[in-house]
């Protein structure tokens, strides 16, 4: 991972990665097992998913738990909160388009 010297910078290349937003926001509406989580992703490739997952977690935005399998961390759900926003605006973006 490339390291920059604004933290911001970091956090868009983590965020900029095909599929990590849409883990983000899976697991931000349910902690899932690796097979549920593929499901809902489309059923990604597992190796797709095995990488992304590793990033999240190395960057403290995803664990895993025994119990419940990934799910987002307090930063992953702190950082959910601030794209809420953009979800309210896009719904009613796309209901305005159609």
């Amino acid at each position: 991972m490339t390291k920059h010297k604004r933290p911001i910078m970091e956090l868009i290349d983590i965020l900029g990665r095909k599929w990590v937003l849409r883990i983000l926001w899976e697991l931000h509406i349910q902690a899932s097992t690796f097979r549920e989580l593929q499901s809902r992703c489309g059923d990604l490739s597992p190796t797709i998913i095995n990488k992304r997952l590793k990033e999240l977690q190395e960057n403290t935005l995803v664990m895993k738990s025994a119990d419940k399998g990934y799910e987002l961390t307090e930063w992953g759900e702190e950082l959910i909160v601030m794209f809420l926003p953009f979800n309210d605006f896009s719904e009613r973006w796309q209901s305005a388009r159609s």
